[in-house]
């Protein structure tokens, strides 16, 4: 599948479309770093404070059905550009909010904004670049878009010192619209791909769940990104504070050293699997060493500090390989179902993020209601992470590597 794109306009639209994702990225990694602010300022807990870091999942993932019948019917440059412009308007109302209703709408609608930067991009090299590429690329787009972790954390804590967090949001904002109008202006659509006759628009979706070989590559999804970017974007800040005191430049230096964990895992993960030639091998062996990282957190709520934001970076070092699952994935689908393929199990995966947030935000705050301390309320949070990941892995397993 040679591209039909120069070298320079593949460049462009890979540089202009990561920084999109690096957007995207930061808008689930934030909340973390402004926490104490926040929840002051709104007069919210933690009950809360977790339902806006769904808030954002939730209304990603819901956006992902018209993202994929967009994508294939209208391609990447309309969807991408036209969709940002939801993610400006939601930051804005969300750097103004004064009720926790106002923040919710404010989050979702940055989610809906950022819901087709990853899915626009990899159909774009779906359809324009080598299968064998196609995890390799995912993961240094991947990698790329992690720099907006990098950016929501220790930069964010002092910005957010230096001016307020209101402030720094409505900054955000201003660069998120500079971005989608270099989207517009940069983008350019790949040959379209005439689906056969007899399609419908959710048909070959229901072909796709027919097969039994697909379902443990969406039960993999599920969990895959719901522990260690619910940990990245709603606990990391929290449990350093509350556990070991950490001021807020502290934190953000902890919620630092995760990301670039994260984004080692990103930028490692896609090459490792085109070295080996096996997509589930990688996703399978990164997926159980995160689970065990988060099971020794569980287990050992006593930990120094150092310990801790050990194993808490070895969960990130091994736990972005959703890439790579994309990948896996993508080899069951046939050219015309790319779409609403790869952003079916995107809904998979990022509504099963918003699930994490959610359930774990009405926990934390329920543990600490009965009365536990914060290492036992935390090493509790960390152990179901372990379990959610443990048991994903072990249903996995049975995937084939790759259709017979």
């Amino acid at each position: 599948m040679p591209s039909t794109f120069s070298i320079g306009r593949r460049r462009a639209i890979f540089f202009v479309a990561a920084c999109g994702y690096l957007l995207s990225q930061f808008y689930r990694s934030f909340l973390t770093v402004i926490a104490d602010d926040l929840m002051r300022d709104l007069a919210i807990g933690p009950k809360e404070f977790g339902e806006l870091g769904s808030a954002w999942f939730f209304a990603f993932s819901l956006s992902q059905f018209p993202v994929g019948v967009a994508l294939d019917r209208l391609g990447p440059r309309r969807t991408i550009g036209g969709m940002m412009l939801s993610a400006v308007v939601g930051a804005l109302l969300f750097a103004s909010a004064s009720s926790h209703p106002v923040a919710v709408t404010g989050m979702a609608l940055v989610g809906v904004g950022c819901a087709p930067l990853l899915m626009g991009t990899l159909y774009f090299f779906a359809k324009t670049e080598e299968p064998a590429r196609f995890a390799s690329l995912g993961s240094v787009f991947l990698a790329c878009g992690l720099i907006g972790s990098l950016v929501a954390a220790t930069p964010l804590a002092l910005l957010v010192d230096a001016v307020g967090w209101r402030s720094a949001i409505r900054i955000v904002a201003a660069v998120t619209a500079l971005v989608a109008l270099l989207n517009f202006a940069i983008f350019r659509d790949p040959p379209s791909e005439a689906a056969p006759a007899g399609g419908s628009l959710f048909g070959d979706i229901l072909d796709l769940l027919r097969l039994p070989a697909f379902w443990p590559i969406l039960v993999m999804s599920f969990a895959i990104s719901g522990p260690v970017f619910t940990e990245r974007s709603l606990w990391i800040g929290p449990f350093f504070g509350e556990v070991y005191g950490l001021d807020l430049i502290a934190r953000g230096n902890a919620v630092l050293a995760l990301a670039l964990a994260m984004t080692g895992s990103a930028i490692l993960a896609g090459p490792i699997a085109g070295w080996i030639n096996n997509t589930k091998w990688v996703v399978l062996t990164g997926n159980l060493m995160c689970g065990l990282a988060f099971l020794a957190l569980g287990l050992w709520p006593g930990l120094p500090l150092a310990g801790s934001l050990v194993l808490i970076c070895i969960a990130g070092l091994f736990g972005v390989t959703y890439a790579v699952l994309i990948a896996h994935g993508r080899l069951f689908m046939p050219g015309h179902v790319i779409g609403r393929g790869i952003t079916f199990i995107n809904f998979v995966s990022i509504g099963g993020t918003g699930v994490v947030q959610i359930f774990s935000g009405h926990a934390v705050e329920g543990m600490k209601k009965a009365g536990l301390p914060a290492a036992e309320t935390y090493a509790n949070l960390h152990l179901a992470f372990a379990v959610l990941l443990l048991v994903s892995v072990a249903i996995y397993a049975f995937a084939p590597s790759r259709p017979r």
